[in-house]
Parts: structure tokens; sequence; C-alpha cells
């Protein structure tokens, strides 16, 4: 999940954070999925009914059953990218797939139009139509761009010649409407895009909000007990080993007494700097509550634990609060047994931490070591 500051949106309309864009396509490949086949399909069958057109306007049939011979390759290729449509699971390869397909339509359409030997006023209508869909299909705005601005170059330069009874002067105010109108379509296909990413970085801050302990930005209890029956129940299942680490802040209300909350609270957070440090990718850390930390550790047992839980002991004793008093926590470790439940687990562990502070705090206590003294 990305950073708030990395939410920003470049000239192009992508989020400049290369993994949030990922992330948003992604999200916009399953949004879109069910509907793009679909209106492929129309724009299949809108193509080709315009035969019925140019059956009544193209006398030499060579030229009509080549423009009916495009018009159903055309028709062919819709249906199968919408059946094709159903198989891509990646936004790159819809992306592509999509771009190359309007390229093809604004292909057919320069050559069915050249089988024209004059042209009417509705054939810049057609062009407006092509822009129209262009913008309305679901595609990256660069790419749009390229292929509406292939299409007006292409038939305004060539085809455009042969349009009859339009003179001069009302085709170039024809261009420059329709360059307003592509001007217009830009706009709106920038503002939607726009705020389509707008939406999901405000989706992805509340939920990072929800999940995320607003002092540390690491994981929040509800959070934590979502991940630990995720994995408590993936450990049970496949038999791996998952130990869990409760540790708490050393008399840390002396600290809040003598030194203020704002210093209180710088404590925490060079806390879960220096165990952000000392864990792994896969182990979840969260606040449990006030000055109480828990960190799940998956695929790892009591021994490899205690030794994680030591390490982090001793990194927070360098960190301190004033030239003669550094700051200290105490652990408790468990393992997860055969067939416990998530709350068994957890108050097995919050056990130790106890038991660490009664035997005067600044240890680390596991279960195997309790047992041992006991015996």
């Amino acid at each position: 999940m990305g950073d708030k500051n990395n939410y920003d949106i470049s000239f192009l309309c992508e989020f400049k954070d290369r993994n949030i864009e990922k992330e948003f396509l992604n999200y916009e490949l399953k949004r879109n999925a069910k509907v793009i086949g679909p209106i492929i399909i129309i724009y299949g069958l809108v193509y080709f009914v315009f035969v019925v057109s140019d059956y009544f306007s193209i006398m030499n049939t060579q030229s009509f059953q080549f423009i009916l011979t495009v018009r159903l390759i055309f028709l062919a290729s819709s249906v199968l990218i919408y059946m094709g449509m159903k198989f891509i699971n990646n936004y790159d390869i819809m992306i592509y797939l999509i771009t190359a397909y309007e390229f093809v339509a604004v292909l057919a359409f320069l050559m069915i139009i050249n089988q024209y030997e004059t042209l009417t006023f509705l054939s810049i209508l057609s062009v407006v139509a092509m822009n129209a869909a262009i913008f309305i299909t679901p595609n990256k705005l660069i790419n749009a761009q390229f292929i509406s601005l292939f299409l007006n170059i292409a038939f305004f330069v060539f085809p455009a010649n042969h349009i009859y009874g339009i003179d001069t002067s009302v085709l170039i105010k024809t261009i420059l409407y329709v360059i307003m109108i592509v001007t217009y379509c830009n706009i709106g296909f920038y503002l939607n895009n726009y705020y389509k990413r707008k939406q999901y970085a405000d989706s992805l801050e509340l939920l990072r909000l929800s999940i995320t302990d607003s002092l540390t930005g690491i994981f929040n209890r509800a959070k934590f007990n979502e991940e630990l029956k995720k994995w408590t129940d993936y450990c049970s299942r496949y038999e791996s080993d998952i130990s869990l680490v409760f540790f708490d802040i050393d008399n840390f209300k002396r600290v809040n007494d003598n030194y203020g909350h704002m210093t209180g609270d710088k404590v925490i957070q060079d806390i879960v700097l220096s165990i952000q440090n000392k864990i792994r990718s896969t182990d979840i850390f969260a606040r449990w509550g006030g000055e109480e930390f828990v960190i799940l550790l998956p695929n790892t047992g009591n021994d490899q634990a205690a030794e994680m839980a030591e390490r982090m002991r001793i990194a927070i004793e360098k960190i301190t609060v004033s030239e003669s008093e550094n700051i200290t926590c105490s652990f408790g470790i468990a393992s997860l047994r055969e067939n416990e439940s998530s709350e068994s687990f957890i108050k097995r562990g919050d056990k130790l931490l106890y038991e660490a502070k009664r035997r005067g705090k600044n240890i680390v206590v596991y279960e195997m070591e309790v047992l041992e003294e006991v015996r």
C-alpha cells in the first residue's frame, strides 16, 4: 500500500508511483473486464451495419466486395476479442489489445472510405463518431490521444480532399470544429481518469487509516487479529511453526510523567523503527494498545523467536530518553500449539509478557524456559 505522499498524479494522468499505478490498473481491469467485451461487440456490429450504406453508395462491385470483406474481418476480430477478454488477467495486455483494436478500426475506416470516389459531409460525422468511441473506451490517455491524432491527420490530409459539395472555407471551419470536439473529448477523458485515480487514492488512504496505528504507522489491533486468524489457520492446516512476541515498554508512565507525552510518543516511534529494522518482511508487527506491542512470526519456532526477541531487546536498550536514562522493554514469547485457537494463543503470549514484568523487566521470557523452571 502506497504512502500518502505518493498519490500524486502526473500530467499524463497516471500515478507517479509506478506500483500504485499498477495496482490501480489491475483494479480497473477487474472493474471493466465484464464491460469492455460487450462494448467491443457493439462496435463491431455498428461497424458492420454500415455495409448497407456502402451497398447503396458504391457502384463498383469489386470495391463493395472489398468493403464487405473489411467489415466482416473487423466484426470477426471484435467477436474474437470479446471471447478473449474472459481469459485476460493482466491490464497491460488488455490495454495493448484495445489500442491495437482501435488502430485496426481506424485503418479499416480509411481503407473503406478510400473506395469511395467522392465523400459527403457525413464522412466527417463518421470521424467525429470514431473519436468519441476512442475516448469512451477504457484506455491510457496517451494511447487514446495517439489513435485519435492518427485518425484525424490521416483523414483530413488525404480523403477529405474528395469531399463533395463543400468549399475550402467550410472545410477549414469543419476541421476547427472537429479539433474543438476532440479537445473536449480529451478534457473529459482526462478528468474522468483523474477523478478515478483520486477516488482510488482516497479509498487506499481510508483503508490505510482503518488498519494502521496513526502514531507509528504499523498495524493496529483489529488488523493484527485479522492476520493472526489467517496465519493460525494456515499453520494448523500445514503443520507449520508460528510464534507470537508480546513486548511492553518498561516504566513508560514514568517517562510520560517526567518528560511529557510528546517525548513518550517519540520513544514509541523510535522503538517501532528499531524493531522494524530487526524483523522480516513476512512478520506482522502491530501496536496492541498503549505501550504494548505484538509481533507475529510465521514459520518460526520458539527458540528462533527467542533469539530474535533478544536482538530486539538489546537494540531497544540503546534508545535514550535522557543522558542518564535508557529505554527497556520486557518480552513474552509463545508458539502455537496443535489445534489451538488464536484467542488461547494470545492469552499465553500476554501471560508470558507479564511473567517477564514480574521477574524484574528488561528480559525475554519464553514458554520452554518457564516449563523447565516448573520442573
